[in-house]
């Protein structure tokens, strides 16, 4: 019999199934808060004893957690090997905001092992987890409540888990502990139940149904890895997210940046992130910098703190308000991430864009427009309730009759695409009968804030896929025949760039012309702009591409 490692791969569709057999994949195992806490507590007693080295002793004087959490952000980086982990959070951003990252995937984690799955302040960590995730397009909510993964991208969420679980027992090798021993193979099934477990909370619902399972996909998903590595420019994204986190993980770690890597990160990982062992030492010297500030307090009364000022934020009444208001959206598919970004600023903005969102009644008699096209947008809207529906107008050409795009319901945002590109509307936005709209009002200065929000702008850009309807899989297909067709190096990076920046994170970025791999989001669309203005000027784009392209460039960004 073949096994799923050694079969070859099939063509793939981002899920378990791309690796391993029916028989290896199982739905994720519900597990009651006793067996939980259970599987927890004899995880860690066993963690604690097999790193309780002679070295770990001095080095960390008598402290053990610290190599623990070595190991553990060293899962970290290896998913950075992962071409659509690194695409999903450059193009988000994420790659800018390095304390926010590791701060909340240190709750998270944290928080697992030491709180209880029913505590309130866990809840609330994972509902900010949970959001981040679906205003970064990676999960969708469930009716039933909570997040899946979307399509496309199950196993790749999947080797997250596995990515953790390896580099834990690669730390349990190195402390004594043999994988393949009996000892190892039953801590080692331990922290696979757990890490799964926790990817389940965040969206992951099938898993490999046991050690040898997890194993069998470990291996052909790295072997994957290996046949079809990520392109120059991915590695360089990769490359700039580790430099960005790695001073803050060292410090968790309680290593130098140079040890960290030698002995945290697996040699495969060390050498793609950090070729040649080239450590600049600018690292270091941030790593100090992040140490004076982890001095201040323990992890514990960091989480602790942390929440207290969440639970402060929550008590708002605006956010009160846009957590029902994203809450009524999300089963309706919507725009409820944009709604989920401005709930996700409030928490995380700082000084005067940090004040409560001003709440407006607006009495719109019948046929009267709240936007109008062909005039500048001053403010955008979160309208929370209406009396009645609004509908969208548009006009095609001056004289002609305007015609109806769309009917909107409470809860909706109106206003960000005029707000984002500073120029007139495209539509109008009015009620047929008398209405009272209750909305939040962000004016010039605080969208200036929102806008800086990488969740906003990722948000805002699949919501202009959205509401243009614009069947993205069939474009991004005849762009690719396109440029396959010609051979026009030109198309092939428009193909690459558009596919990028209408989410699909899957996509190489290889063929990309006159790009810095450090670009934002921002400058992609003005890249990708530019050349298909170049191509049509040429002539070289299929009259029924050429309209579908100047719109989604005219309007993502």
């Amino acid at each position: 019999m073949t096994s799923a490692t050694d079969a070859p791969l099939r063509s793939p569709r981002g899920t378990l199934d791309d690796f391993l057999s029916a028989a290896d994949i199982t739905p994720l195992p519900v597990l009651s808060d006793e067996a939980w806490a259970a599987v927890r507590r004899r995880a860690a007693r066993s963690l604690a004893w097999r790193m309780c080295t002679l070295r770990n002793l001095l080095v960390h004087r008598g402290q053990i957690l610290p190599d623990v959490l070595g190991f553990a952000w060293g899962g970290i980086y290896r998913t950075l090997l992962v071409g659509s982990i690194v695409t999903t959070s450059y193009r988000n951003e994420g790659h800018f905001r390095a304390g926010e990252r590791i701060f909340g995937t240190s709750d998270f984690f944290w928080g697992s092992f030491v709180r209880p799955r029913a505590a309130p302040d866990f809840a609330d960590i994972l509902r900010i987890v949970n959001l981040r995730h679906h205003v970064a397009g990676v999960v969708r909510p469930r009716a039933a409540g909570g997040v899946q993964v979307i399509d496309g991208y199950e196993a790749d969420y999947a080797y997250v888990a596995t990515a953790f679980v390896e580099s834990i027992r690669r730390g349990l090798a190195i402390c004594g502990l043999a994988p393949d021993s009996r000892r190892g193979r039953d801590l080692g099934s331990q922290i696979c139940t757990i890490l799964y477990q926790v990817a389940g909370a965040t969206g992951l619902c099938r898993v490999p149904r046991d050690l040898a399972a997890h194993e069998r996909f470990r291996d052909a998903y790295d072997r994957r890895l290996r046949e079809r590595p990520p392109s120059a420019r991915v590695r360089r994204m990769a490359q700039e997210i580790a430099r960005r986190i790695i001073p803050l993980t060292a410090v968790a770690a309680g290593e130098t940046v140079r040890g960290h890597i030698g002995r945290h990160l697996d040699p495969e990982t060390a050498e793609f992130l950090f070729p040649g062992g080239d450590v600049p030492a600018e690292l270091e010297r941030q790593r100090d910098e992040w140490r004076h500030r982890f001095a201040v307090d323990s992890a514990q009364d960091a989480l602790d703190r942390r929440a207290a000022a969440r639970r402060a934020i929550r008590e708002r009444s605006d956010v009160v308000a846009l957590e029902k208001a994203y809450a009524d959206a999300a089963p309706h598919d919507t725009d409820d991430r944009l709604i989920g970004a401005i709930l996700l600023h409030a928490f995380d903005a700082t000084g005067s864009a940090a004040r409560p969102l001003e709440r407006r009644t607006i009495e719109l008699a019948a046929g009267e427009p709240l936007i109008t096209q062909g005039r500048t947008v001053g403010e955008m809207y979160v309208v929370l309730s209406s009396t009645a529906p609004l509908v969208v107008l548009h006009t095609a050409e001056a004289g002609a009759e305007p015609r109806q795009v769309a009917t909107l319901a409470a809860p909706t945002v109106l206003g960000e695409i005029g707000m984002w590109r500073g120029q007139p509307a495209v539509a109008t936005v009015l009620s047929r009968q008398p209405n009272r709209l209750e909305v939040f009002v962000i004016d010039a200065e605080r969208f200036a804030a929102l806008k800086e929000e990488p969740g906003f702008r990722a948000a805002t850009a699949a919501e202009v896929q959205r509401r243009l309807s614009l069947n993205s899989a069939g474009t991004g297909t005849l762009l690719d025949e396109t440029a396959a067709r010609t051979g026009d190096p030109l198309l092939g990076s428009i193909a690459q760039l558009f596919r990028y920046l209408t989410g699909d994170s899957h996509v190489s970025l290889d063929a990309v012309i006159g790009l810095a791999d450090h670009a934002t989001p921002a400058e992609c669309v003005e890249a990708l702009r530019g050349q298909v203005d170049d191509v049509i000027r040429a002539g070289d784009l299929p009259a029924e591409l050429q309209p579908l392209l100047r719109q989604i460039v005219a309007t993502i960004g």
